[in-house]
């Protein structure tokens, strides 16, 4: 396909040259008969079949008739114009036959006789035609200089040699850039299409890279599109499969402890058999909570959102807050909004209430008995800056940037037993970097972890 493009192209190029060579070719014809000679009432057209009829003459009166018709039936140098010779019986001088314009001019010129001992008569014009009679040793004959035929018969026909020599140059240096042009074209386009076969064939690395010929802005333009399209397919495979391997890694546990609890249920008495059941449907709310938020992740990171709702923040923290201040009732745990500032952006609001709901109650799961999550909501400049401290046990500095990945989890144990999938902060991450913003956790002193959030909301 490239091949049959690069020809394409070389070809339109080529004879799109031609064609310009060609119209130069008419102009130049076209100024030659109808551009007249600066102060003169000719044109250098009419000039030229002067020049030829003066040279007939010289050729009748100096050389003779038989030297004047070997001379007519070379007709070398007349370019486009045709010279016709008529003797005193009035028949063409070679035997030519004539149009009845010519014939009209022959005539013309043997009514207007040179006068006395002129050699030349009075000289016959109409548009593209000149004649006139001649005198030699007492006989008059009449010289009839006309331009026959179209543009393209007379391009085609009666030019001087150096004249298609010329043509051929310069349409072999036509095709020689055309070659030039195509190439320079086609070869980006062909590197471009390589990548996108390879990427098609399921090598993700793929990338055309620094083009080095061809580097138009478009071509440049396009191939930045490509390898940024690329990398971007490349991250959602491969989240999708971390996500689904992650999913069946986590789904496992949860469904043998189901069938453990089936088959105590099963054999056991009636207390075992209600045990059992409750822990079935543990951990089947279990599953539910996991698989919705794997659901969600996933529509956060691959599926567009509309992002033209006029969030309110600090009514969004009082919704969020109030939610999970009542869960943390049982085991003494309450969420306080320290520090709040009337905020609003333009984006999903669905999104932002699943981004800090995860946060605060993760913040909620991990908080000592008897202790509060502190909230503060502030402006920074053109950010809004959401911090959620809690006063658990921390997370080691070396896992701080990890919490933010998909089931990862700092103790295991712990995440289990407070009934998290190990997706909220995944969930929360990448819906605030959906809007432009940034998450980042560090451990607070005095103890607990703080996570900080930031927003654009503008000037």
């Amino acid at each position: 396909m490239m091949q049959r493009l690069f020809w394409r192209i070389f070809v339109a190029f080529w004879i799109a040259t031609v064609f310009l060579l060609v119209a130069f070719a008419w102009i130049a014809t076209s100024n030659f008969e109808t551009e007249k000679i600066p102060g003169f009432d000719i044109t250098r057209l009419q000039a030229s079949m002067d020049d030829l009829l003066a040279r007939t003459g010289r050729e009748l009166r100096h050389e003779g008739v038989e030297s004047t018709r070997q001379w007519l039936r070379a007709a070398s140098g007349f370019g486009p114009v045709s010279v016709y010779v008529f003797g005193p019986d009035g028949d063409e001088l070679i035997g030519r036959s004539t149009s009845p314009t010519v014939a009209n001019a022959a005539a013309g010129a043997f009514a207007a006789l040179p006068l006395g001992d002129a050699p030349y008569g009075a000289i016959y014009s109409s548009e593209r035609l000149r004649a006139r009679s001649i005198r030699t040793r007492g006989e008059v004959y009449a010289a009839v200089a006309t331009l026959e035929g179209s543009f393209l018969s007379r391009l085609a026909s009666r030019r001087p040699t150096w004249f298609w020599q010329n043509i051929l140059v310069a349409m072999a240096v036509s095709a020689i850039f055309s070659l030039l042009f195509a190439w320079y074209v086609a070869a980006p386009l062909q590197r471009i299409r390589a990548s996108t076969r390879r990427f098609a064939e399921g090598d993700l690395d793929a990338r055309v890279g620094q083009l080095r010929f061809g580097r138009s802005t478009e071509i440049d333009a396009l191939a930045t599109e490509f390898d940024a399209m690329a990398e971007r397919i490349k991250a959602f495979i491969e989240s999708h499969r971390r996500l689904v391997r992650d999913v069946s890694h986590e789904l496992r546990s949860p469904l043998a402890r189901q069938r453990v609890a089936l088959e105590l249920a099963r054999g056991g008495d009636t207390a075992q058999v209600n045990a059992s059941l409750d822990r079935i449907e543990c951990e089947s709310d279990r599953l539910e909570a996991m698989l919705a938020q794997a659901l969600e992740l996933s529509r956060l990171e691959t599926a567009s959102m509309p992002m033209d709702d006029h969030v309110e923040l600090d009514a969004l923290l009082d919704d969020v807050i109030t939610n999970a201040d009542y869960e943390g009732v049982p085991r003494g745990r309450k969420v306080v909004l320290l520090e709040r500032t009337r905020l609003s952006l333009v984006g999903s609001h669905p999104a932002l209430y699943s981004a800090f709901e995860n946060v605060i109650r993760n913040a909620l799961a991990y908080t000592a008995d008897g202790s509060a999550v502190g909230v503060r909501l502030a402006r920074i400049g053109a950010w809004a800056s959401v911090k959620v401290r809690d006063h658990g046990p921390g997370v080691p500095a070396s896992e701080l940037a990890r919490i933010f990945e998909p089931f990862y989890r700092t103790d295991t144990a712990r995440a289990r037993s407070s009934g998290g999938t190990g997706l909220g902060l995944a969930i929360a991450r990448r819906a605030i970097e959906r809007h432009g913003g940034t998450i980042l956790a560090q451990n607070a002193d005095g103890g607990g972890l703080e996570v900080m959030i930031e927003l654009p909301i503008g000037p």
